[in-house]
Order: structure tokens, then sequence, then C-alpha cells
């Protein structure tokens, strides 16, 4: 990541709202990254690591010019309304799967605690462009999912948030990091929440690969996502044809319309025919990728 001067950038919550230790913990505290063992004294190298690996979205930044076929701009909806939906909120500590859903499932990084630490915000985060914009828009995602007590509730029942964060302190901290402006965020966040198949299906298109994040896990379950459309397809045409054939048995049919029915009828076995090869070839292509990926 590069590194710029950053006399301007300071971390989007004032010094007061540091997460408090006791001392002893404060002691620690101050020689490790906040919350992990990984100890500061090894280096800016080590830790700018463990920051790319905690906030790098860049897998989605690669099709940021896509993202509105996958979600809306600024569509982060509260815990709350993610329950109401009947949607499994599961813990994920992948940063390119935060707010990712599929079916019922929405997928949630939790909110690391070294992201709390103004001290130790501003001196490892604040003097990288592309970290400070990732985290800045990491924490307005999450202003955005825990607005009311309802919200806080869920987020300390799954371990989204400290265990020792109080309702009142999350509010204060809330209010800040909701006022993070928009330049200050990286691209990927400037949408909410992703659909996962239509990021596949990007993935697929435009970078001339099978999927962004493997959905199924074996053969039979994805058979049985994929076909299904094909099968509901299938039966809407099946009944098209039926139509056009129940016309062409009518005496008064004149030569136009057989003319159209003809030519309908052969477009139709050709879509059909281009569409199960493409789904053949998919599942060839798929299958070596996998292959070549357990090989190497």
């Amino acid at each position: 990541m590069t590194h710029v001067a950053h006399d301007f950038r300071r971390p989007p919550f004032p010094s007061a709202l540091t997460l408090m230790w006791d001392e002893t913990e404060k002691a620690r505290q101050s020689t490790r990254i906040p919350g992990t063992a990984i100890p500061l004294n090894d280096g800016d190298a080590n830790v700018q690591k463990y920051l790319h690996q905690e906030f790098s979205v860049s897998g989605l930044n690669a099709i940021h010019g896509y993202l509105w076929m996958a979600g809306r701009v600024d569509g982060f909806r509260p815990l709350h309304w993610q329950r109401m939906m009947k949607r499994d909120i599961v813990i994920v500590e992948d940063p390119g799967l935060h707010l990712l859903w599929y079916d019922s499932t929405i997928f949630v990084k939790p909110l690391p605690v070294c992201l709390l630490d103004y001290n130790f915000f501003n001196t490892h985060i604040c003097p990288h462009h592309t970290l400070f914009t990732a985290v800045c828009g990491f924490l307005r995602s999450y202003a955005l999912l825990i607005r009311h007590e309802s919200d806080f509730r869920i987020a300390h029942n799954l371990g989204l948030l400290p265990q020792d964060m109080t309702w009142i302190q999350w509010g204060e901290f809330a209010y800040h990091i909701s006022n993070i402006p928009l330049s200050d965020v990286n691209e990927r966040f400037q949408y909410g929440e992703l659909r996962l198949s239509r990021v596949n299906l990007i993935y697929n298109f435009f970078r001339c690969r099978p999927w962004y994040y493997k959905i199924h896990r074996d053969y039979q379950s994805w058979f049985s996502y994929e076909l299904g459309f094909m099968l509901v397809v299938f039966a809407y045409v099946s009944v098209v044809m039926s139509a056009l054939q129940v016309m062409l048995t009518t005496p008064f049919i004149s030569l136009e319309v057989s003319i159209l029915c003809y030519w309908a009828s052969i477009a139709t076995t050709l879509v059909i025919v281009a569409v199960f090869a493409w789904q053949f070839v998919g599942i060839v292509f798929i299958y070596c990728f996998s292959c070549f990926r357990a090989l190497w």
C-alpha cells in the first residue's frame, strides 16, 4: 500500500472515544495490535500485512464499474431488517465477503478492536490512502448496520462488537463514523449489500473466471441451482410451442402466420441448443478450473 503524506487525514472519531481498558490491559495493548497477539515491534510491514488481510477489498474494486448490477448505491439496511426478512447473519473474516448475500444468508465481518484505538488508527492506518478509505468505508457500513438499540443487541449476540461496549458508547462512536464523507470511502463501500450470485456472474463474464466466491461446494447442489432456471424456461417454451402447433392445425391460418410459426420454432430450437451448449461448456470449464487449482 502506498505511503503518502497524511497531514489532512485523521481518524474519523475523537481520541476520547478510544476503547478503554484497565491499566494492565492498556500496557499490554500498547505493545501489540489491539485485540490481537501480533507484536508492534516486528516492524510496520507486518502490521500492514495484517491490516491488508483484514480490510482489502481489491477483488470487488476490480469490478467496481459493474457493481450496479449487484447492488444499490448506499444500499445498507440495518441488522433488525435482515432478521425481519428471515436472513441468516453469518460471521466471516474475509473483508471481500462483508455484506454479500445469497438466498437467505448475508455475510458480515465483525468489527476489529484495533479500529477503536485512536492512536493505532492514526499511526498505522491514516498514512496509507488505500487502507484508510477501505477502513472508513467499513466503519461507515457499521454505522448503517447498527442504527437502533435492537440492532446493537443483535450485533452483541452475534459477537460483531466488543462485548464490553455499551449502547451509549456505540451511539457516540456511530455518530462520528456515520458522518464520514463519501470522498473518504473506498469505491466498493459506495455500494451497500451485494448479491453474490450476480457478483459471480460479473466475474464469469467480465473477468473470465468461473466465480468470485463459490457458493456451492458439490456438483449436486450446483446442478440443482443452475438447471432450475433452465427447467422454468423449458416449461414456458413448451407452452408457447404447443400454442403455435394448435394454431397450425386450424383451417383459418394464413400463409404468413404459418411461415412465422415455422421460423419461430427453428429460432427457439437454436436458442435452446445454444443455451444447453453454453451450460455444458461452463461445466467443463469449471471442472478443469477446479482440477487446475487442486493440482497447483
